[in-house]
């Protein structure tokens, strides 16, 4: 594998001065991302944004599904990862919330 690519970021790291994160402080801030955007799909309709939380919420279900492929073996991440479900489902109350009051956006995919 040719690291010197552009688009290709070299894991092993240790031996350069670089900065380097690992995989687990990168999962850890993905856990802390989700945390962040159910917040911002609450405020976002405060402030009148009605499509923002839609884009958050199948972000968050990407996520979600994509930690549920992973076997965690630490501790502290695979219980944060738990926590990701709790997020996914205060995101869709607020985008159930927004289909109920006639609110939602669609996608024009």
């Amino acid at each position: 594998m040719d690291t010197s690519s552009p688009d290709v970021l070299p894991t092993n790291v240790k031996d350069r001065d670089v900065f380097h994160l690992t995989i687990e402080e990168y999962l850890h801030a993905l856990i802390s991302l989700c945390d962040e955007l159910s917040r911002l799909a609450r405020n976002s309709v405060t402030l009148g944004d009605f499509k923002r939380p839609m884009q958050i919420s199948q972000f968050i279900k990407d996520i979600h599904s994509g930690f549920q492929i992973l076997n965690l073996k630490n501790d502290s991440l695979r219980k944060r990862s738990d926590g990701i479900k709790y997020k996914v489902k205060e995101v869709e109350d607020v985008v159930y919330d927004l289909s109920l009051r006639g609110l939602a956006v669609k996608d024009e995919q």
